[in-house]
């Protein structure tokens, strides 16, 4: 398969949700990919999707969102991937030879290849239309405390408000309740308080999982996120993330200019 017809695989004509599906990741998958190893999700937590009510969000670390979307594909959910870093250019190594660090703020080659075996996976599925959401973020998209520096590829990205369906239209195909999952933590990172905070308002119920430790399916309800709405719009553009030409983030941090 081309990269055109596996994002056609995650992203079909006949689903409501494909509009959300970033193509980033897509447009490199010739690029070389790390080979993801198999493992069996345990998905048991979701709840059964026919005639359900329920959107999840899978905020997970690296592929592993990937491999549990495909997991839940199997249940009967359609898996959306929001994945908005751009991967190294062709020929760079993750690993700096000069100092032995990462070259890239955030390591998406797992990604990648996840969602090239993944699509040989859901191509059989033949997944219903109306099948609900899940979402796909990597939860490292932030890139940690590191400080960036010159000469390095930064491609630090955020989950935007609009990066995800609204209230209203997740209401009007039937969708009633939210669940984030996350690994290891059970608080929504800071930008995605914003998109579960604007459903909320919606009248959206939001639940939570952790996966490890396990903890059971609890409500929660978002407070107000600092600079909501248009300010925080603002406040991001002042974090100086790095868009990509080709759409996405990421880029080269250049040396600051001399002076004297």
């Amino acid at each position: 398969m081309n990269k055109e017809q596996i994002f056609s695989i995650w992203a079909p004509d006949d689903s409501p949700w494909s509009r959300w599906a970033k193509p980033v990741l897509f447009a490199h998958l010739d690029l070389p990919q790390i080979p993801v190893t198999e493992t069996v999700a345990d998905v048991n937590w979701s709840p059964p999707p026919p005639g359900g009510d329920v959107a999840l969000v899978l905020d997970l670390p690296g592929a592993e969102g990937v491999l549990i979307g495909v997991a839940l594909a199997v249940r009967g959910y359609r898996p959306v991937p929001l994945y908005n870093a751009v991967p190294l250019p062709a020929g760079e190594s993750f690993i700096n030879p000069v100092n032995d660090k990462p070259l890239a703020a955030v390591n998406v080659s797992p990604i990648l290849g996840a969602l090239k075996e993944g699509a040989e996976k859901l191509a059989p599925l033949s997944l219903p239309s109306d099948a609900p959401p899940a979402f796909l973020l990597d939860a490292n998209r932030r890139g940690g405390e590191r400080k960036m520096l010159p000469g390095e590829f930064d491609n630090r990205s955020l989950s935007f408000t609009t990066d995800f369906p609204s209230a209203l239209y997740l209401a009007s195909h039937g969708i009633q309740r939210v669940i984030l999952v996350q690994k290891n933590a059970i608080d929504p990172q800071p930008d995605l308080a914003h998109s579960l905070r604007r459903w909320q308002d919606g009248g959206l119920k939001l639940e939570r999982l952790r996966l490890d430790p396990y903890s059971k399916p609890e409500s929660f309800e978002v407070a107000r996120p600092s600079w909501y709405g248009a300010m925080f719009q603002r406040l991001l553009a002042r974090l100086r993330l790095r868009r990509s030409r080709d759409g996405g983030f990421g880029g080269w941090i250049s040396a600051p200019p001399s002076g004297g």
